[in-house]
């Protein structure tokens, strides 16, 4: 199953050394500068910043100023997750589970959010743990479903608190039936929305 993602996620990069072509933009290429997110594009003769995690998702999502841009969202993300930021893995695992200017694909939105989820992002810990219970792209795993929930839950992202509150009370995901600890678990769910902490 591993050597299956990576081999998708090589197409997928095969596929984004050819983006430039389909942009139109001239001999653009996208660069990584090891920086946290930042990446530059290169178009013709000069270099020119395209910004930092903040712009990749406003191309992902657009705004009133800048519609959105899937590839160029796409191409940013993917230079900035190959240097190691985990941040945008997660991102790119959005794009490629919702198929966002990509073939939608769960195998590599599982590659990606495992890769985050790894490195301490609880939204793609949750988001991992989601595709494991139900087998989406992944082989189906309960008990590695359980221990992404509970990571997430301990870094008090609250659905993956209130997924282990429903766990409790329904006695799934390999959670014993506890209706008093999924009645606190949905206190701690309340709080962790409160509190909730900004996205990657």
């Amino acid at each position: 199953m591993r050597r299956l993602i990576e081999w998708r996620v090589a197409l997928q990069k095969l596929a984004l050394a050819v983006l430039p072509l389909v942009l139109g933009a001239g001999g653009m290429s996208v660069h990584g500068s090891g920086e946290a997110g930042d990446v530059a594009i290169s178009a013709g003769a000069g270099v020119v910043r395209a910004g930092t995690l903040d712009e990749a998702k406003i191309y992902m999502r657009g705004s009133p100023s800048t519609p959105a841009n899937w590839p160029k969202a796409l191409a940013l993300f993917s230079s900035a997750a190959e240097s190691g930021n985990p941040a945008a893995a997660y991102y790119l695992g959005l794009m490629y589970r919702n198929g966002m200017g990509v073939s939608r694909d769960a195998y590599c939105a599982a590659y990606w959010f495992e890769f985050a989820a790894r490195r301490q992002v609880p939204a793609a810990m949750f988001l991992l743990a989601n595709q494991l219970l139900s087998g989406e792209g992944v082989v189906r795993d309960d008990a590695a479903a359980r221990r992404w929930i509970e990571k997430a839950a301990d870094m008090e992202y609250p659905e993956a608190v209130m997924a282990m509150a429903l766990g409790m009370r329904d006695g799934s995901m390999g959670f014993e039936r506890n209706l008093a600890m999924a009645e606190m678990q949905m206190k701690e769910a309340a709080h962790a929305l409160q509190h909730a902490r900004r996205e990657p």
